[in-house]
């Protein structure tokens, strides 16, 4: 087992969970009144710590509503190279974001926090978009390292990329749009068996 595969100490579980309850007041605050109506103090008040220690997780108030999570990145990018070998890069791909994705039914509500917060306050679209397109980068750079490309000139490992996280995308779409009647993983298997029809490695 190594040491990323072994269970959270009691330390690292308490800094999540504080991490985990300024993200969550955060985003409920920004969704009910907009950002600009929320502040550090009212949120480090909710939880009850310090400002210090809102510092300590999010650099600034915006990033705790846009990025709760600065971990997912590395999580997929562990997962991406970590695959088995026999496995195409877009299966990788597949695998590593559905981990990152499989509780997404239990926090439905998380996401439709964030979206009604992004109406409620346009001025954190900017840095939404800009943390998603950091994550996205980060992936194109480990799917070319798996792939033994180039990133910068090599075209396959941004098409997977991109083409990975529009199914992503048309999924959680749908699945939204359909009201949850269907579950998600079953619209996810299919977006990626498309895919895989007419684009793998």
């Amino acid at each position: 087992m190594s040491a990323d595969d072994m269970p959270l100490g009691l330390r690292e579980r308490k800094k999540r969970a504080t991490r985990d309850a300024l993200a969550d007041v955060a985003l409920r605050m920004a969704a009910d009144r907009g950002i600009e109506n929320v502040t550090v103090e009212a949120v480090t008040d909710a939880v009850g710590v310090s400002a210090r220690t809102f510092f300590n997780y999010f650099p600034c108030l915006e990033d705790a509503v846009t990025r709760p999570d600065p971990d997912t990145a590395e999580r997929a990018r562990r997962a991406v190279l970590d695959a088995p070998r026999e496995l195409s890069a877009l299966h990788a791909l597949r695998e590593a974001i559905g981990q990152e994705l499989a509780h997404i039914e239990e926090d439905h509500e998380r996401w439709e926090l964030q979206t009604a917060a992004l109406r409620a306050s346009p001025s954190l679209l900017p840095g939404f978009l800009a943390a998603q397109g950091a994550d996205e980068r980060a992936l194109v750079a480990v799917v070319a390292e798996r792939l033994g490309q180039d990133p910068e000139t090599d075209l396959h490992p941004r098409l997977l990329t991109h083409v990975t996280i529009a199914a992503v995308r048309a999924a959680v779409e749908l699945w939204v749009a359909s009201g949850r009647s269907r579950t998600f993983q079953s619209i996810y298997s299919e977006a990626f068996a498309s895919l895989a029809d007419g684009l793998d490695d």
